[in-house]
């Protein structure tokens, strides 16, 4: 109860976003570069190779530690932006254009896409040692890049989250392609009770139709920091409407779902 209203995807969307896996965002100035190189270079790449983490047949072990960690990761540049900009708001005396409750809305999905991967894997002492470790090396990065040029900051998690579209779908190719490790592992494995209720999935939905949930969540992340990337600081987030749109289907789906019990009940 009071957390943040997180997007109800229909079956159309989540085959639309599906489709959009591949859509990459170009880098053409110098920040955007730096952004790209700091991502692919020295994060996403030595991570793979941490994590044993292969394109080919990923092993389910190399993607229950890769998931940890990045969600852990995922969920700190939005909250270091929102409490940014929430300060700068008391500080200058001025409002915030509406940026603030999308930045919150993501550290909130992310921080829910790691408890829902809780529920299905344990975190080991490595694993666990690497989230305390990111985090420590991360934040004050952020924080720092995002008083100077917060632009940058928001590239570089649209370009955090295009490799996250990219593992994700991936995983949901191999878990749904007969032979592979992942079908044999986790095809029939059913989706956690934290799944259904966070995204209003039905009693016999599956861990994979969870991973695709979790996959076009990471795609909206996707198009939002590049959008706020290419706008001014103070013009007004044109997501607003979007959270209104949410918690109003949201309230439907309770609603109808409370309707068809009673209707069973009687």
């Amino acid at each position: 109860m009071g957390r943040q209203q997180n997007h109800i995807w229909s079956k159309s969307e989540l085959e639309k976003a599906l489709a959009t896996s591949h859509d990459h965002h170009t880098p053409i100035t110098l920040p955007d570069k730096l952004a790209y190189g700091v991502m692919y270079y020295g994060l996403y790449h030595p991570f793979n190779f941490i994590t044993g983490y292969t394109k080919i047949d990923p092993s389910p072990r190399a993607i229950e530690w890769r998931l940890i960690v990045l969600e852990s990761f995922a969920g700190v540049p939005g909250f270091v932006a929102a409490g940014f900009r929430h300060f700068r708001s008391l500080r200058s005396l001025q409002r915030d254009h509406g940026w603030i409750h999308t930045l919150l809305e993501e550290a909130e999905n992310e921080r829910m896409h790691l408890l829902v991967c809780l529920t299905m894997f344990q975190a080991g002492p490595i694993t666990r040692l690497m989230v305390v470790g990111a985090q420590f090396a991360m934040t004050p990065f952020l924080f720092l890049t995002y008083i100077i040029y917060p632009k940058a900051v928001h590239r570089f998690v649209g370009y955090l989250e295009q490799t996250a579209c990219t593992t994700y779908k991936n995983i949901i190719d191999h878990i749904e392609t007969p032979g592979t490790r992942l079908h044999e592992a986790w095809a029939n494995l059913p989706a956690p009770e934290m799944a259904k209720g966070y995204w209003k999935l039905s009693d016999d939905a599956k861990w994979v139709d969870t991973l695709k949930c979790i996959y076009a969540d990471e795609t909206h992340h996707r198009d939002v920091n590049h959008t706020f990337a290419d706008m001014k600081t103070d013009d007004p987030n044109p997501f607003v409407t979007m959270h209104r749109e949410d918690a109003i289907r949201a309230w439907k789906i309770k609603n109808d779902s409370a309707a068809s019990s009673s209707g069973v009940a009687n």
